[in-house]
């Protein structure tokens, strides 16, 4: 789903900017071993204007960024303000979580920096995390539980898909049944509002 108004001035602005490359990247690299993601081909879906290519190029290493977003116009924020940086070092695309046109086993890490819960065949987007990652490879996740999307606040200023949402527990389930096993525990932020973790494609 793409974002409201609400939502938009939310994520495009400064302090969210700001958040993502502090905060978020320091939870994303206390997952990953001490090269971080260096030299890997990584996958950012829902980028939305692109601080998440920054952070993963600058603050994790990776050597390339394959970001898209089903939203046309953050495509164009994300070109925006990606313009300037090493074209080598990116690609944009318009696209659908539940859908990736990249071929099996292509990229060696896959982010989402808060992006499946707003995916209403969410399920899809996990397969399609799978099929996409190589034997090894990474899925990095920052999601928002049901419990608090089904919040007063939430409801009222937010738009969501309200059918069929995960708390932790069901999303690790998900993961597992598509070949990504949790690395470790997945940890609450900000007060319980998102929960963050990794997953590892098996190698069989």
């Amino acid at each position: 789903m793409k974002l409201n108004t609400v939502e938009r001035l939310a994520m495009n602005n400064p302090v969210r900017a700001a958040h993502q490359h502090h905060r978020e990247a320091r939870w994303f690299q206390q997952a990953l071993p001490s090269d971080g993601l260096k030299g890997q081909e990584v996958l950012e879906i829902g980028c939305g204007r692109g601080v998440g290519v920054e952070v993963l190029l600058d603050r994790l290493g990776a050597a390339h960024v394959r970001a898209s977003d089903f939203d046309p116009e953050q495509v164009e924020r994300a070109r925006r303000r990606l313009h300037g940086r090493a074209p080598q070092s990116y690609t944009l695309s318009t696209g659908d979580a539940a859908s990736l046109e990249l071929p099996d086993a292509s990229v060696d890490a896959v982010v989402s920096f808060g992006t499946v819960h707003h995916v209403p065949a969410w399920r899809d987007a996990v397969a399609e995390v799978a099929r996409v990652l190589r034997p090894g490879g990474r899925f990095l996740f920052e999601e928002v539980p049901r419990h608090v999307l089904d919040t007063r606040a939430f409801r009222t200023l937010t738009e969501h898909p309200r059918e069929d949402r995960f708390e932790a527990s069901e999303f690790a389930e998900e993961l597992s049944r598509h070949g990504l096993h949790g690395t470790g525990e997945f940890r609450p932020r900000v007060a319980g509002i998102v929960f963050v973790g990794s997953a590892v494609r098996g190698r069989s």
